[in-house]
């Protein structure tokens, strides 16, 4: 049994998701949400924010790895900044924790959980649907979080997988 995080870095809304994974490849849903900073605020008390509230998540749920979206770079170069900065607190809280930490290109995401790594927001919240029963994610940026969770499930299982195989 391991319970992973999934975290989608940003700095007006960071998304979160925890599951478990049991000893039959049965994917659980323990929680899941969103840290949301006030736009109007100082970048570093935006920052302290995510860095709290992830720090409380953790500590709540007490996942044993985090899995992280990797930062896409933006037309914009201070969003691609300010994003970079909400990734960094992600890994910092992460490895605070003492929690192993593996990151995802959005693509590769994408590419596991539908089989297309272009696909849009509705195919990935639909399939994370069937991967994860009895889920209702309503908020985009926790069923980001949980599709980066659930990636790295299934690159744990075929990572076995191949070592039982060789």
């Amino acid at each position: 049994m391991v319970k992973i995080i999934g975290l989608d870095p940003g700095i007006s809304n960071t998304g979160w998701a925890v599951i478990d994974l049991n000893e039959e490849n049965n994917t659980k849903f323990l929680g899941g949400g969103t840290v949301s900073t006030d736009s109007k605020l100082e970048i570093s008390e935006r920052l302290h924010t995510i860095f709290e509230q992830l720090k409380e998540v953790i500590f709540l749920h007490s996942p044993d790895e985090a899995a992280i979206e990797k930062i896409f770079v933006n037309k914009n170069p201070k969003s691609s900044l300010t994003l970079g900065y909400a990734r960094g607190i992600a890994i910092l809280v992460s490895k605070i924790t003492k929690l192993s930490i593996s990151e995802y290109d959005a693509n590769y995401i994408k590419k596991s959980i539908t089989g297309n790594g272009h696909a849009d927001k509705n195919q990935m919240i639909f399939m994370v649907k069937q991967i994860v029963k009895d889920v209702d994610v309503k908020c985009h940026h926790t069923a980001d979080a949980l599709a980066v969770a659930i990636c790295h499930g299934l690159h744990m299982k075929s990572r076995l997988y191949n070592l039982n195989f060789s």
